[in-house]
């Protein structure tokens, strides 16, 4: 996919309507001073938030796309938001994951092709204790990704356990699922 031209108005439409910032926050449950990374930030809504609400958190957003970048820019800028970092590189990279105690997705790990390696890549570098948390659509809704790209709730939970993490909370929305797993 190329993201540099993608469109964030559609994923800020529907993020609005289907995935309740609260909801999604509690979920997460980012402590103040806990660090954290956004993979696939998107427009950096849930950077932005998290570091608002964590002034003594470092948040990361990795984001490959130059259109996300400078939206995210832009608000740091216009918010003074000082904890965020902004990685614009591919997930698929290696990156070194043992300075986070949370790596977040949401609604973007159905799109890598580099899973497997990834999920390799977060398993050897993450500290144990670490937390591993995703948002994906669910199989079985009618809006969303193709069905062929979906990753099912037992598949991510298969994945993830075959990568050394343990599934600690889950919790469905209306078209959407999160998981959230710890690195043993």
């Amino acid at each position: 996919m190329e993201w540099d031209h993608f469109d964030y108005s559609r994923t800020r439409e529907m993020r609005n309507k289907f995935l309740p910032l609260e909801k999604v926050k509690a979920f997460v449950d980012l402590r103040n001073g806990q660090k954290l990374i956004d993979i696939g930030a998107g427009d950096g809504f849930y950077s932005l938030s998290f570091a608002s609400e964590n002034p003594n958190s470092v948040i990361t957003a990795l984001e490959p796309g130059r259109n996300g970048s400078v939206l995210i820019k832009k608000q740091i800028s216009e918010l003074g938001i000082k904890n965020i970092r902004i990685i614009e590189e591919s997930a698929c990279e290696d990156h070194d994951y043992s300075p986070y105690d949370k790596v977040f997705f949401s609604n973007v790990f159905h799109d890598l092709d580099c899973r497997e390696e990834l999920l390799k890549n977060m398993s050897e570098s993450m500290k144990k204790g670490s937390e591993a948390i995703f948002i994906e659509f669910r199989k079985e809704v009618e809006a969303g990704p193709p069905q062929h790209i979906r990753i099912s709730e037992s598949g991510l939970e298969s994945m993830l356990k075959r990568s050394g993490f343990r599934l600690v909370a889950e919790e469905k929305l209306p078209l959407h699922y999160m998981h959230k797993y710890i690195k043993e």
